[in-house]
């Protein structure tokens, strides 16, 4: 037993085997470090090490340059090995169990610590404002608090280190800018796998975070690059809170309970090149805004794209597959949507739902979803232009949404309508191709919308059909090649069917716009029919639509014949498909069947339910369950001592590293309680 103060420099200190358990050096005294070097090129190997008491060490290096710290086991010192304004040394295959700090590096830099196990310690590696040191392959597990930890430190690089099975982090930065994360594996631990608070410009590429609550997770941590990490089987994967300026991309992100990639008020990210599956919600975007999403896969889960109050961000070339949701907006405005694949959903492909309005979606598909294809709910002055709804049960649809314009939109062989209108007004529906579906386009109780410029062929029931609550519709340049072109009901006012006859191009090929074109598949539609004695383009005489009291008195002619569609049923534009009833109940009472009164696509906004058997009804909010960034995520411990009596800088400054993880809990308890008052 004995304490030894080594001043001498070029020494080598081993045992005679090589091996700690032959040779036990235990300190005489327990308020003496073990080993204390205050020298340069000393080696200290093979032996054990043990009994250094209260924030004392096994081996102490203060001022002292290249040494060596090899093949030793330490147990039971509060502090291992600890490293104070010492340079250049090295800390290779050792074992530490039992303490408080195995490996204490402070004010130290390019320093080496390399293939160490550590378990059972407070903190496993503890890194206190110190720069350029390398971290590689070292083991640490079941910390109480932290495996490794680096506070207000600076390129530092940390290889292909296990952290696993800790308290809190697995690995934690905080105040730290310019670090390397590479390779490294996090497994298990408690709160987060690798967590940055108040850390810029740091890279994180090529590790694998597992079942924690947070895989990865940046707080107040900026212009950070997050590439080619594995990140599955947390309750969150990546996550990025209060953060801004940080890429995100090619990251493989699967099997996270709540979401796999998020941004909670952020700004200026980048997404993208990821990879998801299997995640409640694919990539979250909650009052986020200027950040962009781009190319990314993501597919088998909740919601591939959402955004909550989120705006003025921009969604690119996104492939969301076998979601229950392709692309789903609550709240969120000023967005684009620009050619993502929102396909083969359990529900719908894109939906934009309470005053989610001024968004751009453009040259978006939307195909075999099995309810709607595009659906807006209480969203108005959006932009739907180029969009391919096909293959759903509803193409495009719309329940009081007011002033969208929807064109060149190709909306083909959807189960009951291509574009539905429900209490909806002010609309511009114009250009689009509403084909081959049951219905073409369907007025619900909607008025004063603009349908003019539109292809309607080749539709079962009906080509446009307007309710007796439809009013003030303006209706002309169509082109309607249906066998029933249009069912209007009784009781309905100011529809209008043509407009002012105005020179330009009709839908027809005629040299004047005025009002729709009416054929028929076999050929004998009126349109077809026609005489033009001033070729016009425009019939001489006028047009009665079947018996709903409404004229087009400037009817089109054929001009240059277009494609006839075969004939889908034997139906007459004077004949009335029994399924529309003549009191308005099939098409607008029917909207009970398939919305349950349209309760909204998220009226409860409960839980994300893949199993939910409605369309509409029990959809999850954005995350409900976000009650809070984590509730276990208190202080870690306020009433740490200081490492050394002389320096209580490096574990009071554990309490502002700790301390305010209360303050994200609360900022996010706070942010889900509106949003459950919202809901």
């Amino acid at each position: 037993m004995e304490n030894l103060r080594i001043t001498t420099s070029d020494l080598v200190i081993r045992s005679a085997s090589g091996n700690p358990g032959d040779t036990i050096v235990t300190a005489k005294n327990q308020a003496e470090d073990v080993f204390y070097v205050e020298a340069n090129n000393i080696t200290i190997t093979g032996l054990s090490i043990n009994g250094a008491g209260t924030d004392r060490a096994g081996v102490y290096l203060i001022r002292s340059g290249n040494c060596t710290i090899e093949n030793n086991e330490f147990l039971n010192d509060a502090l291992g090995i600890y490293l104070k304004n010492s340079n250049y040394n090295l800390i290779l295959n050792n074992t530490a169990v039992e303490g408080k700090r195995a490996i204490n590096i402070e004010r130290s830099n390019y320093n080496r610590a390399s293939d160490n196990t550590v378990s059972n310690q407070r903190f496993g590696i503890y890194l206190l404002v110190s720069e350029g040191n390398m971290l590689s392959d070292n083991k640490v597990s079941m910390s109480a608090d932290h495996g490794i930890v680096l506070e207000s430190c600076s390129d530092t690089s940390l290889e292909n280190n296990t952290a696993s099975s800790n308290e809190d982090y697995g690995i934690h930065l905080v105040g730290s800018s310019n670090n390397n994360l590479t390779g490294n594996t996090v497994d298990s631990n408690m709160v987060s796998g690798i967590y940055l608070k108040d850390s810029s410009g740091n890279s994180l590429t090529k590790n694998t975070a597992l079942n924690s609550s947070r895989g990865i997770f940046l707080l107040s941590s900026d212009e950070s690059m997050l590439s080619g990490n594995v990140v599955s089987n947390n309750e969150r994967g990546i996550q990025i809170a209060s953060a801004g300026n940080n890429n995100v991309s090619e990251n493989s992100v699967s099997d996270n309970i709540i979401s796999g990639i998020s941004l909670l008020s952020s700004s200026n990210c980048n997404l993208s090149e990821n990879i998801l599956s299997n995640n409640a919600i694919g990539i979250d975007l909650a009052f986020s805004s200027n950040s962009t999403v781009l190319n990314n896969s993501i597919q088998n889960g909740g919601r591939g794209l959402n955004l909550q109050d989120s705006n003025y961000n921009m969604l690119l070339n996104n492939t969301a597959l076998y979601n229950r949701y392709g692309a789903y907006l609550l709240r969120s405005g000023w967005n684009v949507l620009s050619n993502n694949n929102a396909s083969e959903g359990n529900d719908h492909g894109i939906v934009l739902e309470n005053s989610s309005n001024y968004n751009d979606l453009i040259s978006n598909t939307a195909r075999s979803n099995r309810a709607y294809g595009i659906y807006l709910k209480g969203s108005s002055n959006n932009n739907l232009n180029g969009n391919e709804a096909s293959g759903n049960n509803r193409g495009v649809f719309l329940t009081t949404s007011n002033g969208n314009t929807l064109s060149n939109n190709t909306v083909l062989d959807n189960g009951d309508y291509a574009i539905l209108l429900s209490y909806s007004s002010e609309n511009n529906i114009s250009e689009n191709e509403a084909s081959k579906s049951n219905r073409g386009i369907h007025l619900s109780t909607s008025g004063d919308n603009k349908i003019s410029g539109n292809t309607i062929v080749s539709n079962d029931v009906s080509g446009i059909y307007m309710a007796s609550t439809s009013n003030n519709n303006t209706v002309f340049n169509n082109y309607l090649n249906n066998n029933f072109n249009a069912d209007i009901k009784p009781r309905s006012v100011g529809n209008v069917w043509n407009t002012t006859k105005t020179a330009g191009i009709n839908i027809a090929g005629g040299p004047y716009i005025g009002g729709n074109l009416w054929a028929k598949p076999d050929g004998t539609g009126f349109s077809q029919t026609a005489t033009d004695a001033d070729g016009d383009g425009i019939a001489d005489g006028v047009y009665k639509i079947s018996t709903s009291g409404y004229t087009d008195y400037l009817p089109l002619v054929v001009v240059s014949e277009t494609e006839q569609p075969i004939t889908p049923v034997n139906l007459t534009d004077d004949q009335t498909d029994t399924s529309v009833d003549e009191n308005d109940t099939s098409v607008d009472d029917s909207e009970t069947s398939a919305d349950e009164n349209d309760t909204s696509v998220d009226d409860s906004e409960t839980s994300i339910d893949d199993n939910d058997s409605s369309v509409d009804e029990n959809d999850s909010s954005v995350d409900d369950s976000e009650t809070s960034v984590d509730d276990s995520e208190t202080s870690i411990d306020d009433n740490d001592s200081s490492v050394d009596e002389n320096d209580s800088s490096v574990d009071d400054s554990e309490t502002s590293v700790d301390d305010s993880e209360t303050s994200i809990d609360e900022y996010e308890a706070s942010i889900d309680e509106s949003e459950t008052s919202t809901n």
